[in-house]
């Protein structure tokens, strides 16, 4: 939080954005966390994105200064945390950190990649390594691409021991897990792309920063973990699948326009495989919920579907 002495040293003010969403339990997690943090002058507010299981009421009493914005629907990833970022640019930030509310975060991760701004006025965006909250020295991400003929971006890493992603370097892709961005990077790129709703994109964030002349920095030493779990309730893994798959379509044709149709092909090609391995399996809603997400891209059906 702000003090005193932090505006006396004059520390570049940072709005952390966390998105909630029927996960009291996990924000509750974070913002511990961040409480403990060694940077001196920041803020949290947390977006309420309809819950619907009485999590306002439970962030209301979390107290500690947070700035509590209730959404009256659900906005989705893009939608929710653009609200976040209008009020910290309405506010005066200098930095604007996205960061999900299933992680919790070392105390000079903050810091660190604040310190990966200096020397270079083109960085725009910096990310930490992140590892997973259950196995704290196994990497989620360690840095990252976009693949055009992929039509997305991947994590460099996944497993592997963190000791061998401690250097510095520069990435095409950072996961919308934890942005650290620059105000002034926002107010000349803007807000995020609303029609995805879900998934991808930050990989768009990510593209339209890079095109705007902003480079993105991987802080091998600035550090948070993240709650990966791949237990998820079927219904729940119906939602990726859909909007990854619908979305993938939708930024290859927005940055990729001249060679689409290649891209396309490549996409469809991809999923192949899986829709084999769907059919013999009798995973009937698979091969559905993806059938659905090509028909939906080619009818501009973006933004919140009707699962």
């Amino acid at each position: 939080m702000v003090s005193d002495s932090a505006k006396d040293i004059n520390y570049p003010t940072v709005f952390i954005i966390l998105l909630n969403y029927n996960g009291f339990n996990d924000t509750r997690e974070c913002v511990e966390s961040l409480h403990k943090i060694t940077y001196p002058n920041y803020q949290i507010v947390v977006i309420d994105n309809n819950s619907s299981s009485g999590d306002v009421h439970n962030l209301r009493a979390l107290g500690g200064g947070i700035h509590l914005i209730e959404s009256d629907k659900n906005l989705g990833f893009s939608g929710g945390n653009n609200l976040g970022i209008k009020f910290a640019l309405n506010s005066g930030a200098t930095y604007i950190m996205l960061l999900n509310n299933d992680t919790i975060v070392e105390p000079d991760f903050l810091e660190k990649l604040i310190d990966g701004f200096s020397n270079d006025e083109h960085i725009g965006i910096t990310v930490p390594k992140i590892n997973y909250y259950a196995e704290k020295e196994k990497v989620w991400y360690g840095g990252g691409y976009i693949s055009k003929y992929r039509a997305s971006g991947f994590t460099d890493g996944d497993g592997e021991d963190e000791s061998n992603y401690g250097n510095d370097k520069y990435v095409t892709f950072a996961t919308g897990c934890c942005l650290l961005i620059k105000a002034a990077g926002i107010s000349k790129v803007g807000l995020m792309d609303e029609e995805y709703f879900l998934y991808l994109e930050d990989t768009d964030y990510c593209m339209r920063f890079i095109n705007a002349g902003f480079r993105i920095k991987y802080i091998g030493d600035g550090k948070i973990y993240h709650k990966v779990s791949a237990a998820t309730q079927k219904r729940n893994a119906l939602l990726p699948v859909y909007y990854v798959t619908r979305n993938r379509l939708y930024f290859a044709k927005k940055f990729f326009a001249s060679e689409f149709w290649l891209i396309s092909a490549c996409v469809h090609a991809l999923f192949l495989p899986k829709r084999l391995y769907w059919l013999f399996a009798q995973k009937h809603e698979y091969e559905e919920i993806v059938t659905k997400a090509f028909k939906d891209f080619k009818f501009n059906k973006m933004g919140k579907a009707g699962l």
